[in-house]
Protein backbone atom coordinates (compact mmCIF):
# COMPACT_ATOMS: atom_id res chain seq x y z
CA UNK A 1 0.00 0.00 0.00
CA UNK A 2 2.44 2.48 0.91
CA UNK A 3 4.89 1.71 -2.08
CA UNK A 4 1.58 1.71 -4.48
CA UNK A 5 0.71 5.33 -2.78
CA UNK A 6 3.92 6.84 -1.55
CA UNK A 7 2.86 10.25 -1.48
CA UNK A 8 -0.35 9.50 -0.03
CA UNK A 9 0.31 7.08 2.72
CA UNK A 10 3.10 5.92 5.41
CA UNK A 11 2.82 2.37 7.37
CA UNK A 12 4.34 2.56 10.72
CA UNK A 13 4.56 0.65 13.93
CA UNK A 14 3.40 1.76 17.31
CA UNK A 15 4.51 -1.09 19.12
CA UNK A 16 4.58 -4.54 19.45
CA UNK A 17 2.42 -7.75 21.22
CA UNK A 18 4.13 -10.23 23.72
CA UNK A 19 4.65 -12.72 20.87
CA UNK A 20 6.26 -10.08 18.87
CA UNK A 21 3.43 -8.86 16.32
CA UNK A 22 3.19 -5.36 14.86
CA UNK A 23 0.44 -2.66 15.58
CA UNK A 24 0.62 -1.08 12.40
CA UNK A 25 -0.39 2.19 11.67
CA UNK A 26 -1.74 3.50 8.70
CA UNK A 27 -1.03 7.24 8.05
CA UNK A 28 -3.25 8.68 4.99
CA UNK A 29 -2.67 12.40 3.99
CA UNK A 30 -0.62 14.68 1.10
CA UNK A 31 2.33 16.11 3.23
CA UNK A 32 2.82 17.22 7.02
CA UNK A 33 0.45 14.43 8.29
CA UNK A 34 0.97 15.95 12.27
CA UNK A 35 0.37 19.24 11.27
CA UNK A 36 -3.16 18.67 9.64
CA UNK A 37 -6.01 18.41 11.86
CA UNK A 38 -6.79 14.57 11.55
CA UNK A 39 -9.44 11.68 12.31
CA UNK A 40 -8.03 8.33 13.94
CA UNK A 41 -10.43 5.00 12.73
CA UNK A 42 -9.31 2.21 15.59
CA UNK A 43 -10.16 -1.19 14.23
CA UNK A 44 -9.96 -4.77 15.81
CA UNK A 45 -10.80 -3.62 19.54
CA UNK A 46 -12.70 -6.57 19.79
CA UNK A 47 -10.84 -9.41 18.38
CA UNK A 48 -14.34 -11.58 17.27
CA UNK A 49 -15.23 -8.84 14.59
CA UNK A 50 -12.68 -9.89 12.14
CA UNK A 51 -15.12 -7.75 10.07
CA UNK A 52 -13.92 -4.22 11.68
CA UNK A 53 -9.99 -5.26 10.26
CA UNK A 54 -11.15 -6.10 6.88
CA UNK A 55 -13.34 -3.18 6.54
CA UNK A 56 -10.50 -0.38 7.75
CA UNK A 57 -8.54 -1.90 5.05
CA UNK A 58 -10.57 -1.71 2.58
CA UNK A 59 -11.50 1.98 3.42
CA UNK A 60 -8.08 2.67 3.55
CA UNK A 61 -7.36 1.10 0.31
CA UNK A 62 -10.62 3.26 -1.30
CA UNK A 63 -9.79 6.25 -0.16
CA UNK A 64 -6.26 6.06 -1.35
CA UNK A 65 -7.48 5.29 -4.68
CA UNK A 66 -9.98 7.45 -4.78
CA UNK A 67 -7.73 10.41 -4.42
CA UNK A 68 -6.07 9.63 -7.61
CA UNK A 69 -9.12 9.83 -9.53
CA UNK A 70 -11.19 11.88 -7.77
CA UNK A 71 -10.09 15.86 -6.81
CA UNK A 72 -12.56 15.94 -3.67
CA UNK A 73 -10.93 13.26 -1.99
CA UNK A 74 -7.80 14.65 -2.89
CA UNK A 75 -8.27 17.74 -1.59
CA UNK A 76 -9.95 15.84 1.78
CA UNK A 77 -6.36 14.08 2.19
CA UNK A 78 -4.18 17.54 1.49
CA UNK A 79 -6.60 19.34 4.32
CA UNK A 80 -6.86 16.71 6.83
CA UNK A 81 -5.21 13.40 8.00
CA UNK A 82 -6.55 9.76 8.21
CA UNK A 83 -4.76 7.59 10.71
CA UNK A 84 -5.78 4.18 10.68
CA UNK A 85 -5.18 1.30 13.10
CA UNK A 86 -6.66 -1.78 11.33
CA UNK A 87 -5.56 -4.32 13.87
CA UNK A 88 -4.91 -3.12 17.73
CA UNK A 89 -5.56 -6.88 19.34
CA UNK A 90 -3.33 -8.84 16.21
CA UNK A 91 -2.96 -11.73 19.07
CA UNK A 92 -6.09 -12.56 19.92
CA UNK A 93 -7.54 -12.19 16.06
CA UNK A 94 -5.47 -14.79 14.72
CA UNK A 95 -6.78 -17.20 16.73
CA UNK A 96 -9.18 -17.37 13.79
CA UNK A 97 -5.94 -18.91 11.94
CA UNK A 98 -4.64 -21.24 14.65
CA UNK A 99 -5.51 -25.54 14.25
CA UNK A 100 -8.02 -24.97 16.86
CA UNK A 101 -10.57 -22.22 16.16
CA UNK A 102 -12.56 -20.47 19.24
CA UNK A 103 -13.34 -16.77 19.79
CA UNK A 104 -10.88 -15.19 21.45
CA UNK A 105 -10.86 -11.86 22.85
CA UNK A 106 -7.56 -11.46 25.50
CA UNK A 107 -4.24 -10.95 24.17
CA UNK A 108 -0.86 -13.09 24.89
CA UNK A 109 -0.40 -11.82 28.53
CA UNK A 110 -0.70 -15.04 30.26
CA UNK A 111 -3.78 -14.48 33.20
CA UNK A 112 -5.03 -16.51 35.70
CA UNK A 113 -8.43 -15.77 34.96
CA UNK A 114 -10.19 -17.52 37.81
CA UNK A 115 -7.47 -16.86 40.24
CA UNK A 116 -7.17 -20.42 41.60
CA UNK A 117 -3.03 -19.92 41.17
CA UNK A 118 -3.09 -22.01 37.94
CA UNK A 119 -2.54 -20.57 34.29
CA UNK A 120 -4.68 -22.19 31.34
CA UNK A 121 -5.60 -25.36 33.12
CA UNK A 122 -9.13 -25.55 31.69
CA UNK A 123 -8.83 -24.80 28.08
CA UNK A 124 -11.12 -25.83 25.51
CA UNK A 125 -11.61 -29.24 24.42
CA UNK A 126 -12.65 -29.91 21.04
CA UNK A 127 -15.27 -32.89 21.74
CA UNK A 128 -15.89 -33.75 18.11
CA UNK A 129 -12.77 -32.88 16.71
CA UNK A 130 -13.92 -30.51 14.01
CA UNK A 131 -11.18 -28.44 14.92
CA UNK A 132 -14.05 -25.65 15.71
CA UNK A 133 -15.21 -24.85 19.27
CA UNK A 134 -19.21 -24.32 19.48
CA UNK A 135 -21.56 -25.10 22.50
CA UNK A 136 -22.54 -28.25 24.27
CA UNK A 137 -25.85 -28.58 24.99
CA UNK A 138 -27.22 -30.90 27.51
CA UNK A 139 -31.18 -32.08 27.44
CA UNK A 140 -32.20 -30.66 31.36
CA UNK A 141 -35.42 -30.29 32.65
CA UNK A 142 -34.82 -27.60 34.85
CA UNK A 143 -32.27 -26.12 32.12
CA UNK A 144 -32.17 -22.72 31.81
CA UNK A 145 -32.48 -22.73 27.40
CA UNK A 146 -34.99 -23.91 25.17
CA UNK A 147 -35.21 -24.84 21.41
CA UNK A 148 -36.33 -21.81 19.46
CA UNK A 149 -39.68 -21.97 18.09
CA UNK A 150 -39.07 -20.40 14.95
CA UNK A 151 -36.01 -23.02 13.84
CA UNK A 152 -35.11 -26.08 15.87
CA UNK A 153 -31.34 -25.08 15.21
CA UNK A 154 -31.00 -22.20 17.56
CA UNK A 155 -30.96 -21.98 21.23
CA UNK A 156 -32.57 -19.63 23.41
CA UNK A 157 -33.00 -18.42 26.81
CA UNK A 158 -36.19 -19.69 28.26
CA UNK A 159 -38.75 -17.05 29.57
CA UNK A 160 -39.44 -18.58 32.93
CA UNK A 161 -41.41 -14.83 33.52
CA UNK A 162 -43.58 -15.81 30.60
CA UNK A 163 -44.58 -19.28 32.04
CA UNK A 164 -41.64 -21.05 29.65
CA UNK A 165 -39.86 -23.92 30.64
CA UNK A 166 -36.23 -24.75 30.13
CA UNK A 167 -35.48 -27.94 28.16
CA UNK A 168 -31.47 -27.53 28.06
CA UNK A 169 -28.33 -26.15 29.98
CA UNK A 170 -26.18 -24.64 27.78
CA UNK A 171 -21.90 -24.28 28.04
CA UNK A 172 -18.77 -23.77 25.62
CA UNK A 173 -17.42 -27.06 24.24
CA UNK A 174 -15.15 -28.50 26.74
CA UNK A 175 -14.47 -30.66 30.13
CA UNK A 176 -14.37 -28.99 33.14
CA UNK A 177 -10.56 -30.01 33.34
CA UNK A 178 -10.09 -28.30 36.76
CA UNK A 179 -13.53 -30.08 38.49
CA UNK A 180 -14.72 -26.43 39.91
CA UNK A 181 -18.12 -26.94 38.18
CA UNK A 182 -17.24 -24.02 35.55
CA UNK A 183 -16.48 -25.13 31.82
CA UNK A 184 -12.97 -23.36 30.10
CA UNK A 185 -12.82 -20.41 32.09
CA UNK A 186 -9.22 -20.24 31.90
CA UNK A 187 -8.21 -20.76 28.36
CA UNK A 188 -5.00 -19.59 26.68
CA UNK A 189 -5.51 -16.01 26.90
CA UNK A 190 -5.11 -12.83 28.72
CA UNK A 191 -6.39 -9.35 28.76
CA UNK A 192 -9.13 -7.83 26.53
CA UNK A 193 -7.89 -4.59 24.55
CA UNK A 194 -11.31 -3.10 25.04
CA UNK A 195 -11.48 -3.95 28.94
CA UNK A 196 -8.41 -2.37 29.71
CA UNK A 197 -8.87 1.56 29.43
CA UNK A 198 -8.72 4.19 32.49
CA UNK A 199 -12.75 5.45 32.50
CA UNK A 200 -14.72 3.00 34.27
CA UNK A 201 -12.08 -0.02 34.71
CA UNK A 202 -13.17 -2.80 36.56
CA UNK A 203 -11.14 -4.15 38.87
CA UNK A 204 -10.47 -8.06 39.12
CA UNK A 205 -13.08 -9.00 36.34
CA UNK A 206 -12.28 -10.98 33.77
CA UNK A 207 -9.63 -10.19 30.91
CA UNK A 208 -9.77 -6.59 32.30
CA UNK A 209 -6.22 -6.78 33.40
CA UNK A 210 -4.16 -6.07 36.32
CA UNK A 211 -4.66 -2.12 36.28
CA UNK A 212 -5.75 0.20 33.54
CA UNK A 213 -3.12 0.50 30.61
CA UNK A 214 -1.51 -2.57 31.63
CA UNK A 215 -0.71 -4.32 28.54
CA UNK A 216 1.36 -3.51 25.50
CA UNK A 217 -1.42 -2.93 23.35
CA UNK A 218 -3.34 -0.02 25.11
CA UNK A 219 -0.41 1.13 26.64
CA UNK A 220 1.02 1.19 22.52
CA UNK A 221 -2.33 2.64 21.73
CA UNK A 222 -2.36 5.44 24.00
CA UNK A 223 1.23 6.83 23.46
CA UNK A 224 1.04 7.60 20.01
CA UNK A 225 -2.91 9.45 21.24
CA UNK A 226 -1.68 11.71 23.24
CA UNK A 227 1.45 12.32 21.14
CA UNK A 228 -1.08 13.32 18.44
CA UNK A 229 -2.28 16.86 19.54
CA UNK A 230 -3.89 17.22 15.65
CA UNK A 231 -6.24 14.07 16.41
CA UNK A 232 -9.75 15.83 16.23
CA UNK A 233 -12.11 12.65 16.44
CA UNK A 234 -11.64 9.08 16.83
CA UNK A 235 -14.10 6.29 15.04
CA UNK A 236 -14.01 3.08 16.96
CA UNK A 237 -14.85 0.45 14.38
CA UNK A 238 -16.26 -1.74 17.75
CA UNK A 239 -19.19 -3.27 20.04
CA UNK A 240 -20.97 -0.14 20.87
CA UNK A 241 -23.37 1.56 18.58
CA UNK A 242 -23.35 5.16 18.92
CA UNK A 243 -22.79 6.12 15.83
CA UNK A 244 -26.09 4.35 15.03
CA UNK A 245 -28.16 5.14 17.81
CA UNK A 246 -26.67 8.13 19.13
CA UNK A 247 -25.54 9.06 22.90
CA UNK A 248 -26.35 5.55 25.18
CA UNK A 249 -25.75 7.36 28.44
CA UNK A 250 -25.46 10.71 30.38
CA UNK A 251 -24.35 8.67 33.61
CA UNK A 252 -20.64 9.98 33.47
CA UNK A 253 -18.29 9.26 35.84
CA UNK A 254 -16.75 12.46 37.06
CA UNK A 255 -17.15 14.65 40.34
CA UNK A 256 -16.69 17.77 38.46
CA UNK A 257 -19.81 19.31 37.71
CA UNK A 258 -18.16 21.52 34.74
CA UNK A 259 -17.12 17.72 32.97
CA UNK A 260 -20.17 16.24 33.31
CA UNK A 261 -22.12 19.80 31.48
CA UNK A 262 -19.29 20.00 29.26
CA UNK A 263 -20.22 15.75 27.98
CA UNK A 264 -23.27 16.12 27.64
CA UNK A 265 -22.89 19.05 24.85
CA UNK A 266 -20.35 16.76 23.54
CA UNK A 267 -23.07 14.38 23.53
CA UNK A 268 -25.56 16.76 21.41
CA UNK A 269 -22.32 17.11 18.78
CA UNK A 270 -22.21 12.83 18.82
CA UNK A 271 -26.36 12.82 18.26
CA UNK A 272 -25.79 15.39 14.88
CA UNK A 273 -23.09 12.93 13.72
CA UNK A 274 -25.06 9.82 13.58
CA UNK A 275 -27.36 11.74 11.51
CA UNK A 276 -24.74 12.08 9.36
CA UNK A 277 -23.83 8.69 9.79
CA UNK A 278 -26.90 7.28 8.95
CA UNK A 279 -27.55 9.17 5.53
CA UNK A 280 -24.33 7.37 4.64
CA UNK A 281 -25.25 4.06 5.89
CA UNK A 282 -27.74 1.86 6.58
CA UNK A 283 -28.81 0.97 9.87
CA UNK A 284 -31.74 -1.43 9.71
CA UNK A 285 -31.51 -4.17 11.76
CA UNK A 286 -28.12 -2.74 14.21
CA UNK A 287 -29.04 -4.19 17.28
CA UNK A 288 -27.97 -1.34 20.26
CA UNK A 289 -25.36 -2.01 21.92
CA UNK A 290 -24.23 0.43 24.94
CA UNK A 291 -20.52 0.90 25.56
CA UNK A 292 -18.67 -1.06 28.48
CA UNK A 293 -16.25 -0.47 31.02
CA UNK A 294 -12.87 -0.06 29.96
CA UNK A 295 -13.38 0.17 26.51
CA UNK A 296 -11.58 2.83 24.34
CA UNK A 297 -14.58 4.92 22.73
CA UNK A 298 -15.73 6.14 26.39
CA UNK A 299 -11.41 6.71 27.18
CA UNK A 300 -10.69 8.66 23.96
CA UNK A 301 -13.86 10.81 24.78
CA UNK A 302 -13.29 11.29 28.43
CA UNK A 303 -9.64 10.60 29.20
CA UNK A 304 -8.43 11.72 26.02
CA UNK A 305 -10.78 14.01 25.60
CA UNK A 306 -11.84 13.94 21.88
CA UNK A 307 -15.37 13.17 20.48
CA UNK A 308 -15.69 9.32 19.66
CA UNK A 309 -17.64 7.50 18.22
CA UNK A 310 -18.50 4.07 17.81
CA UNK A 311 -19.95 1.06 15.13
CA UNK A 312 -19.32 -2.35 13.95
CA UNK A 313 -19.69 -1.00 10.71
CA UNK A 314 -21.56 -4.45 9.81
CA UNK A 315 -24.18 -6.29 11.29
CA UNK A 316 -26.53 -9.37 10.61
CA UNK A 317 -29.47 -7.56 8.32
CA UNK A 318 -32.83 -6.84 9.68
CA UNK A 319 -34.98 -10.53 9.79
CA UNK A 320 -37.47 -10.37 7.20
CA UNK A 321 -39.95 -13.08 8.40
CA UNK A 322 -42.29 -13.25 11.76
CA UNK A 323 -40.78 -14.23 14.85
CA UNK A 324 -42.02 -14.82 17.96
CA UNK A 325 -42.84 -12.04 20.24
CA UNK A 326 -41.28 -13.95 22.90
CA UNK A 327 -38.09 -13.78 21.17
CA UNK A 328 -35.19 -12.64 22.63
CA UNK A 329 -32.66 -9.91 20.79
CA UNK A 330 -29.87 -12.74 20.90
CA UNK A 331 -32.67 -15.35 19.55
CA UNK A 332 -33.83 -12.74 16.61
CA UNK A 333 -30.32 -11.83 15.75
CA UNK A 334 -29.50 -15.80 15.31
CA UNK A 335 -32.76 -16.06 13.22
CA UNK A 336 -31.52 -13.52 10.91
CA UNK A 337 -28.17 -14.85 10.39
CA UNK A 338 -29.24 -17.82 9.83
CA UNK A 339 -31.52 -16.57 7.16
CA UNK A 340 -29.24 -14.22 5.52
CA UNK A 341 -26.65 -16.93 5.49
CA UNK A 342 -29.21 -18.95 3.67
CA UNK A 343 -29.71 -15.97 0.96
CA UNK A 344 -25.48 -15.65 0.40
CA UNK A 345 -25.42 -19.42 -0.08
CA UNK A 346 -22.66 -19.25 3.21
CA UNK A 347 -22.16 -23.01 3.82
CA UNK A 348 -20.20 -23.99 7.22
CA UNK A 349 -21.48 -21.27 9.30
CA UNK A 350 -23.54 -23.73 11.43
CA UNK A 351 -23.04 -26.78 12.97
CA UNK A 352 -25.88 -29.22 13.54
CA UNK A 353 -25.91 -30.78 16.93
CA UNK A 354 -24.69 -34.55 17.05
CA UNK A 355 -24.55 -36.75 20.09
CA UNK A 356 -21.66 -37.05 22.22
CA UNK A 357 -20.75 -39.06 25.30
CA UNK A 358 -19.58 -36.35 27.78
CA UNK A 359 -17.92 -37.40 31.00
CA UNK A 360 -19.61 -34.60 33.12
CA UNK A 361 -22.62 -35.57 32.03
CA UNK A 362 -22.91 -39.76 32.72
CA UNK A 363 -26.43 -40.99 31.40
CA UNK A 364 -27.75 -37.20 30.16
CA UNK A 365 -28.18 -36.42 26.20
CA UNK A 366 -25.16 -34.18 25.09
CA UNK A 367 -25.33 -32.73 21.57
CA UNK A 368 -22.09 -30.42 20.06
CA UNK A 369 -23.27 -27.61 18.01
CA UNK A 370 -23.89 -24.23 16.99
CA UNK A 371 -22.55 -21.12 14.87
CA UNK A 372 -19.29 -22.07 13.97
CA UNK A 373 -16.49 -19.55 15.60
CA UNK A 374 -16.72 -15.74 14.06
CA UNK A 375 -19.40 -16.52 11.88
CA UNK A 376 -21.96 -14.20 12.89
CA UNK A 377 -19.09 -11.28 13.15
CA UNK A 378 -17.36 -11.99 10.03
CA UNK A 379 -19.05 -12.32 6.35
CA UNK A 380 -17.32 -13.00 2.93
CA UNK A 381 -14.74 -10.18 2.25
CA UNK A 382 -16.33 -9.40 -1.20
CA UNK A 383 -19.54 -8.33 0.81
CA UNK A 384 -17.41 -5.89 2.91
CA UNK A 385 -16.70 -3.80 -0.65
CA UNK A 386 -19.77 -1.45 -0.42
CA UNK A 387 -19.77 -1.25 3.32
CA UNK A 388 -16.36 0.36 2.91
CA UNK A 389 -17.41 2.62 0.11
CA UNK A 390 -20.46 3.70 2.37
CA UNK A 391 -18.24 4.65 5.05
CA UNK A 392 -15.63 6.48 2.72
CA UNK A 393 -18.85 8.85 1.67
CA UNK A 394 -19.34 9.03 5.52
CA UNK A 395 -15.85 9.84 6.23
CA UNK A 396 -15.53 12.32 2.87
CA UNK A 397 -18.76 14.45 4.36
CA UNK A 398 -17.62 14.13 8.24
CA UNK A 399 -14.49 15.72 6.76
CA UNK A 400 -15.81 18.59 5.49
CA UNK A 401 -18.03 19.80 8.07
CA UNK A 402 -14.78 19.49 10.37
CA UNK A 403 -13.63 22.86 12.22
CA UNK A 404 -11.64 25.32 10.28
CA UNK A 405 -9.75 28.17 12.27
CA UNK A 406 -10.13 31.52 10.37
CA UNK A 407 -8.93 35.57 11.00
CA UNK A 408 -11.88 37.74 9.30
CA UNK A 409 -12.51 40.64 9.68
CA UNK A 410 -9.00 42.24 9.95
CA UNK A 411 -8.61 45.74 10.79
CA UNK A 412 -6.11 48.04 11.84
CA UNK A 413 -6.58 51.76 12.95
CA UNK A 414 -4.92 54.90 13.99
CA UNK A 415 -6.00 55.56 18.38
CA UNK A 416 -6.10 59.39 19.31
CA UNK A 417 -2.86 58.83 20.73
CA UNK A 418 -0.87 57.81 17.70
CA UNK A 419 -0.69 54.41 18.27
CA UNK A 420 -2.72 50.96 16.19
CA UNK A 421 -5.36 49.16 17.28
CA UNK A 422 -5.29 45.85 15.67
CA UNK A 423 -9.21 43.86 15.53
CA UNK A 424 -10.37 40.32 14.49
CA UNK A 425 -12.76 37.88 14.63
CA UNK A 426 -11.57 34.59 15.02
CA UNK A 427 -14.70 32.34 13.28
CA UNK A 428 -14.60 28.56 13.34
CA UNK A 429 -16.35 28.38 9.71
CA UNK A 430 -16.66 24.33 9.96
CA UNK A 431 -19.45 22.94 11.32
CA UNK A 432 -18.45 20.94 13.98
CA UNK A 433 -16.50 22.51 17.20
CA UNK A 434 -12.84 23.29 16.95
CA UNK A 435 -12.12 20.09 19.97
CA UNK A 436 -14.55 18.32 22.13
CA UNK A 437 -15.89 20.11 25.41
CA UNK A 438 -14.83 18.08 27.60
CA UNK A 439 -11.34 18.49 26.12
CA UNK A 440 -11.58 22.17 28.07
CA UNK A 441 -10.44 20.27 31.36
CA UNK A 442 -8.01 17.77 30.28
CA UNK A 443 -4.16 18.47 29.49
CA UNK A 444 -4.30 16.55 26.33
CA UNK A 445 -6.27 19.02 24.50
CA UNK A 446 -4.43 21.85 22.99
CA UNK A 447 -6.68 25.08 22.70
CA UNK A 448 -6.91 27.77 20.20
CA UNK A 449 -3.81 29.99 20.56
CA UNK A 450 -3.88 33.70 19.04
CA UNK A 451 -0.62 35.38 18.61
CA UNK A 452 0.18 38.62 17.79
CA UNK A 453 4.43 38.73 16.25
CA UNK A 454 5.79 41.79 16.71
CA UNK A 455 8.58 43.53 14.81
CA UNK A 456 12.06 44.92 16.28
CA UNK A 457 10.83 48.45 17.68
CA UNK A 458 7.27 47.70 18.61
CA UNK A 459 5.79 47.66 21.96
CA UNK A 460 2.11 45.81 22.88
CA UNK A 461 -0.07 49.10 24.91
CA UNK A 462 -2.85 46.45 25.23
CA UNK A 463 -3.75 42.82 25.12
CA UNK A 464 -1.21 39.83 25.04
CA UNK A 465 0.48 38.53 22.73
CA UNK A 466 -0.40 34.56 23.22
CA UNK A 467 -3.85 33.97 24.73
CA UNK A 468 -5.39 30.60 24.87
CA UNK A 469 -9.14 30.25 24.34
CA UNK A 470 -11.45 27.48 24.92
CA UNK A 471 -13.68 25.69 22.13
CA UNK A 472 -15.65 27.21 19.35
CA UNK A 473 -18.62 25.81 17.86
CA UNK A 474 -19.30 25.83 14.42
CA UNK A 475 -19.90 29.17 12.77
CA UNK A 476 -18.83 30.28 16.41
CA UNK A 477 -16.21 33.46 16.67
CA UNK A 478 -14.56 35.49 18.87
CA UNK A 479 -13.23 38.96 18.86
CA UNK A 480 -9.83 39.96 19.56
CA UNK A 481 -8.12 43.41 20.26
CA UNK A 482 -4.16 44.92 20.46
CA UNK A 483 -3.04 48.62 21.08
CA UNK A 484 0.67 48.67 19.09
CA UNK A 485 3.05 51.45 19.52
CA UNK A 486 5.67 51.17 16.98
CA UNK A 487 6.32 51.10 12.83
CA UNK A 488 5.98 48.51 10.27
CA UNK A 489 4.08 45.38 10.35
CA UNK A 490 2.56 43.04 12.56
CA UNK A 491 1.30 39.64 12.00
CA UNK A 492 -1.61 37.30 13.86
CA UNK A 493 -1.59 34.12 14.33
CA UNK A 494 -4.34 31.81 14.99
CA UNK A 495 -3.37 27.87 15.76
CA UNK A 496 -5.36 24.94 16.72
CA UNK A 497 -3.97 21.53 16.09
CA UNK A 498 -7.82 20.03 15.80
CA UNK A 499 -9.15 22.66 13.73
CA UNK A 500 -5.97 24.12 11.46
CA UNK A 501 -4.19 27.51 11.40
CA UNK A 502 -4.09 30.41 9.50
CA UNK A 503 -1.72 33.59 9.75
CA UNK A 504 -2.31 37.25 8.59
CA UNK A 505 -0.14 40.48 8.24
CA UNK A 506 -1.46 43.93 8.62
CA UNK A 507 0.46 47.15 8.40
CA UNK A 508 0.71 49.50 11.65
CA UNK A 509 -0.74 53.41 10.86
CA UNK A 510 1.47 56.08 10.51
Amino acid sequence: MSLQYGRLCTVTSIGKTATDKEIWLITLGRENAPGKPAVAIVAGVHATQLATTELAMQLAEQMLFSATIHDSTAQLLSEKTFYILPNVNPDASEQYHEKLRWERTGNAQPRDDDRDGRIFEDPFDDLNGDGLITLIRVQDSSGTHRVSKHDARVMTWANKAAGEKGTHQVYTEGIDNDKDGLFNEDAEGGVNFNKNFSYAFEDFKRETGEHPMSERETKAFADFMVTAPNIHSVFVFGPATTLLHGPTSDEKISSNSAVLKAAVKDDSVTATVANIYKASIPTIGAQKVDPSPGDVVQWAHLHYGRFSYSTPGWWIPQLSIEAPDSSSKQELQDLSFLEWAKLNDMPGVFLDWQPVSHPDFPGKQVEVGGFAPYAQNTPPVYLLSAVAKSHLQFFAKYGNQMPKLQIVNFKAERTQDNNTRITADIKNTGKLPSHAAVGDYLQWVQKIKISLKLEEGQTIVQGKSVTSYTSLKGGEKISVTWVVKGAGYVVVEVNSPTAGSQTKQIALKQ
